[in-house]
């Protein structure tokens, strides 16, 4: 099936072609979770993600996807005022 994946801040440099918002197409196995989509499919490391969200909603790694989902990814962001 397919899923949409857009990578935010640090994360972009492991797919470096879409342009900044853009979503790039991913085949990922039926029933496949975020988690997979992360680890098994992007090879992204784990520690470096943040927030997921499907579709606009936060969604925990087990969450399973289904095909036309679109996918957010964040890693942690710090900053602010001191």
């Amino acid at each position: 099936m397919i899923v949409h994946v857009k990578l935010f801040a640090s994360l972009r440099r492991y797919r470096p072609g879409p342009a900044l918002g853009q979503a790039f197409a991913c085949t990922v196995p039926d029933d496949a979770t975020v988690e997979q989509l992360v680890g098994e499919v992007l090879h992204l490391p784990a520690e470096e993600i943040a927030i997921s969200l499907v579709n606009g909603v936060y969604q925990k790694r087990g969450y399973r996807l289904t095909d036309g989902d679109h996918v957010a990814l964040w890693p942690p962001i710090a900053g602010g005022a001191q």
